[in-house]
């Protein structure tokens, strides 16, 4: 279970940078709002293939979703295969991208989950967006960008950028990496 609760701090930080609350609402709702978006983005994700926990239920600002088994990226110093670790996160970014149109939009090893198998899960969606929302590409050049200095700078994982959107924005149909 995932509960959703947004503080004083994090309030205002909400309403300002997720936009899905405008006017003055208590935390309450707003962590429910947020826990709504969250499991509806999981469902639509998780019937199109995106490695994410399995999203069963929603209630106020409660988001059941099966277990997750594992541990975030950020606390591996080492994978047994980094490049596949890495390529599985990307595909699952171009999946979510190109055949449910949503943009995670906070992706970062803080949002990764890796199994002791390497198969990965992505998680905390609620800051989510639409494919044809006005800064979806900005924040999914974010997101690649986050990805791609963590597998460099942990795993010496070398990818160019462009190269790694045009590839998760369905230009081009197969990534090449070097390292």
């Amino acid at each position: 279970m995932k509960f959703h609760r947004l503080g004083r701090i994090s309030f205002r930080q909400t309403r300002r940078k997720r936009g899905y609350v405008s006017e003055h609402v208590g935390w309450l709702f707003q962590s429910r709002v947020a826990a709504e978006r969250e499991y509806e983005t999981m469902k639509l994700v998780y019937k199109k293939g995106v490695a994410v926990p399995e999203p069963l239920s929603q209630n106020r600002h409660v988001v059941v979703m099966g277990i997750i088994e594992g541990g975030e990226l950020r606390r591996w110093k080492e994978l047994t295969k980094p490049k596949s670790v890495f390529r599985k996160v990307i595909m699952n970014v171009r999946r979510a991208y190109t055949e449910a149109g949503v943009v995670h939009g906070d992706l970062s090893e803080y949002n990764i989950i890796a199994k002791s198998n390497m198969d990965i899960l992505i998680i905390d969606w609620p800051q989510a967006v639409r494919s044809d929302h006005p800064n979806a590409l900005e924040f999914l050049v974010r997101d690649v960008n986050r990805v791609l200095k963590f597998f460099a700078q942990r795993f010496g994982i070398k990818a160019e950028p462009e190269r790694v959107l045009d590839y998760v924005t369905g230009k081009i149909r197969k990534l090449e990496l070097s390292a």
